[in-house]
């Protein structure tokens, strides 16, 4: 009797324990709860504060092709016509008369400029003893220099520098007598006037005459180069953020002249409906030998995932799922709703739940980006302190049976994968692209992991697409620019 009696009473234990607990309310806390502030465990994830992530500094070379033939035209009307003994101090022993005998020759090749003219004429000594006349004399002139970029913020001039100029004498020239205390070809130099010739040259190409509008060509590198993607009805958006431009040498001949050089910038590419215009921004340009880069071009891309987005993937993939919260199956709660906000910079799901359980848990955790920037998850997703007590207050212990059962699934629902997206933006953006007279060439050869920026309005994922780039422009030389800019030294 007493063996029967005690097995009756194992038999109702369960029945006794679970009486009143068929079903518990989860207690409401007077506000919702708040993850605590961001710490020192997260490190990495600098994109918490508020502030837009910000693309890498990346080195496209430029190359910039322009026609120097109005330069090279200033150039050639500065040659002299003719050279006679007017105003000179040996106007009162001689007379010469030099005339040019056809257009001058001025070529400009690499940013060197070769000068070249042919001139015939006669010199003859006013009586004396030494009375000799030279008819014809044929005569050359012939000037070397260099072509320099000068710089003043958003604008580049040039100046020319004439490094060495000559007077040359040709053999057949008469030469039946001479008539200085030198020969007639070192006396040339001194009849030609040879130092006011090169002034001349030099102030034919001034840097308040000639000037090339880069600014044009930072406002093209600036964008936005769009991309239509019809596939997704959208387009691809590219955003050049140029920081700095450094010219280096001059390339080619004077119609074909390639300006080289590096453009800095923090190039980033998202999918919008429309591009937006970027805020006007003052070129800043150097001059100088632009420095070596062994790193990859890097732009920054952009993936948003909008909390209504997210909230909705949850939804369709919980809603009315089972969360058994015994190990008998005898209790159990439906998840009826999930939604997901921002709380101090990380991710904040809010479960509803009917049934067994009935009320709001709150989950939190730091969006991380997973498998090379192609997914994002929460893997440190935890129940918030807030509902672990209220949970408690039902039944010590009782918020980790729920856990148990509910983490795994809010984490594997909230993994986003924009893998497709990724792929199709780096098959936009790869290839030449023109906006204005600028031509980008963008190949993508692979990715890596940025961050994630929790924000009111959602996720931001950024990822960096690695390869190559380089830009091509076309400016034209113009005359009488506004502002005559300093020249800087090469660094």
């Amino acid at each position: 009797m007493r063996d029967h009696s005690r097995s009756i009473v194992k038999a109702l234990l369960p029945v006794l324990f679970l009486g009143g607990a068929c079903s518990h309310t989860i207690p409401q806390a007077p506000t919702k709860p708040a993850p605590p502030p961001i710490s020192s465990a997260v490190p990495s994830f600098s994109a918490m504060n508020k502030e837009q992530p910000k693309a890498p500094l990346s080195q496209v070379p430029l190359q910039i092709k322009t026609d120097l033939t109005p330069v090279q035209n200033a150039i050639r009307d500065a040659i002299p016509e003719r050279f006679t003994e007017a105003g000179h101090q040996l106007g009162q022993d001689f007379r010469w008369t030099f005339v040019r005998t056809g257009p001058p020759q001025v070529r400009i090749q690499d940013g060197l400029v070769a000068i070249h003219a042919e001139y015939k004429g006669d010199i003859e000594a006013r009586g004396g003893a030494r009375a000799c006349r030279l008819d014809p004399v044929y005569s050359t002139l012939d000037a070397m220099g260099k072509l320099v970029l000068l710089q003043d913020r958003e604008s580049v001039a040039f100046d020319f520098e004439p490094s060495q100029i000559t007077a040359g004498l040709k053999p057949e020239s008469d030469s039946r007598c001479n008539m200085f205390n030198i020969p007639v070809k070192d006396q040339l130099a001194e009849l030609f006037a040879l130092s006011e010739v090169k002034t001349a040259l030099a102030d034919a190409v001034q840097p308040d005459t000639f000037g090339i509008p880069f600014q044009r060509i930072w406002d093209d590198l600036e964008g936005p180069l769009a991309v239509p993607v019809a596939a997704l009805n959208t387009r691809a958006c590219y955003y050049g953020h140029p920081r700095e431009m450094v010219l280096g040498p001059q390339k080619g001949t004077t119609q074909d002249t390639i300006i080289t050089g590096v453009s800095r910038q923090m190039p980033a590419i998202a999918f919008e409906p429309a591009c937006t215009e970027a805020s006007p921004t003052t070129a800043l340009i150097n001059i100088g030998n632009p420095p070596p880069d062994s790193k990859p071009f890097a732009m920054q891309a952009r993936i948003p995932v909008s909390y209504v987005n997210l909230s909705h993937q949850l939804q369709s993939k919980l809603f009315h799922q089972s969360i058994p919260l015994d190990g008998a199956g005898t209790e159990t709660a439906v998840i009826e709703r999930v939604n997901a906000s921002d709380a101090n910079g990380r991710t904040l799901l809010a479960v509803d739940t009917s049934g067994d359980l009935k009320g709001t848990i709150y989950y939190w955790g730091t969006p991380r980006l997973d498998d090379g920037g192609k997914s994002l998850s929460i893997p440190d997703l935890q129940m918030a302190n807030e509902s672990r007590t209220a949970i408690d207050s039902i039944r010590n212990g009782y918020w980790q049976m729920v856990d148990r059962e509910l983490r795994d699934k809010l984490r594997q629902a909230a993994t986003s994968d924009f893998s497709a997206q990724l792929d199709r933006m780096k098959q936009a953006i790869t290839g030449k692209h023109t906006t204005g007279n600028m031509t980008m060439d963008i190949l993508v050869t692979g990715q890596q992991p940025d961050q994630v920026q929790s924000t009111p309005q959602g996720l931001m994922a950024t990822v960096l697409l690695l390869g190559t780039a380089s830009a091509n422009g076309h400016v034209v030389v113009e005359k009488n620019i506004a502002k005559a800019p300093m020249k800087q030294e090469p660094r």
